[in-house]
């Protein structure tokens, strides 16, 4: 998968822009991190890659698709192919299971080993058949990522995962993330918590500041 982000503005009010003429070409797998401060746009930006935002001013292209301006069935496609991970988890009513199989699903897909391995992996079994409701923070936040995991797409998008994860589960999350690139997708981690492992073996970092892009550095 290829991303192209060309000449990007965006405004929420039409008046202020929290992104200001950003141009990124991504054109290998592998793990790209967004840095910058509170307000540097990094949470828009990934969203706007994402294709849940729309720019207010250029154009996103994904595998050379401008999908703003594609068909129904194009925007369908591509849209398959991305995940977006919330900062704060949004899950829906029932149980760990139940929220991690969604995306299978919706897809009409089936693996209960694939369901096992990560549940067991997050140290989750306990908690498997449980409301969402009697849930920690921590666990609520597990639960939504391996949700797209388990799913396993082309680009993952993930901002601030790693907010309310304990030690354990951040190492897994960064060995999980590192393989999925490994195996040809494209992960992109919005975060205040720059890990070092993360870090040495990320494919590039993207750093912005006040909506503007700082610095761009690809390995």
């Amino acid at each position: 998968m290829k991303i192209l982000v060309d000449n990007v503005w965006y405004s929420y009010d039409g008046v202020t822009y929290a992104l200001r003429n950003i141009n990124i070409y991504l054109t290998e797998p592998g793990i790209y991190l967004i840095t910058g401060p509170n307000g540097a746009g990094k949470t828009t930006l990934l969203k706007v890659i994402s294709l849940l935002l729309k720019p207010t001013i250029g154009r996103i292209l994904i595998e050379g698709v401008d999908y703003w301006n594609s068909s129904s069935v194009e925007k369908t496609r591509l849209k398959s192919t991305i995940i977006f991970v919330h900062d704060k988890p949004l899950l829906v009513r029932g149980s760990v299971e139940y929220n991690v199989s969604l995306g299978l699903k919706l897809k009409g897909l089936s693996s209960n080993d694939i369901i096992d391995y990560y549940i067991k992996r997050y140290n989750l079994s306990d908690v498997r058949n449980k409301s969402i409701y009697k849930l920690s923070a921590g666990q609520l936040k597990t639960a939504s990522i391996i949700r797209a995991l388990v799913l396993r797409p082309k680009l993952l998008a993930l901002d601030e995962p790693f907010t309310f994860l304990d030690n354990t589960r951040v190492k897994l999350l960064i060995e999980d993330l590192l393989n999925l690139a490994d195996k040809g997708s494209i992960v992109i981690v919005a975060s205040h918590y720059i890990y070092r492992d993360l870090v040495e073996k990320c494919k590039g970092v993207i750093e912005l500041f006040m909506g503007e892009l700082l610095s761009l550095k690809i390995k």
